[in-house]
């Protein structure tokens, strides 16, 4: 989303489930001149850009969903 990646995390509890449907974003990173150094996530600390990114993040579901019903 404007040129920055992110990242949807799902916590899962013991059992691996994620009951509540929390998800949590943040902005991820590479570096590209070293493609094995660890990535970065950021918190994303402007409400605005949090609002984008779950818009994004909705958008994105539902065309995946829409996808999953073109397929059958």
């Amino acid at each position: 989303m404007e040129k920055k990646d992110y990242i949807a995390l799902l916590p899962l509890d013991e059992n691996g489930n994620n009951q509540d449907g929390e998800v949590w974003f943040y902005r991820y990173s590479e570096n590209p001149d070293d493609p094995n150094e660890e990535p970065e996530l950021g918190y994303i600390e402007d409400d605005e850009e949090y609002e984008k990114v779950t818009d994004a993040f909705d958008e994105y579901l539902d065309n995946c969903e829409f996808d999953e019903l073109i397929d059958e």
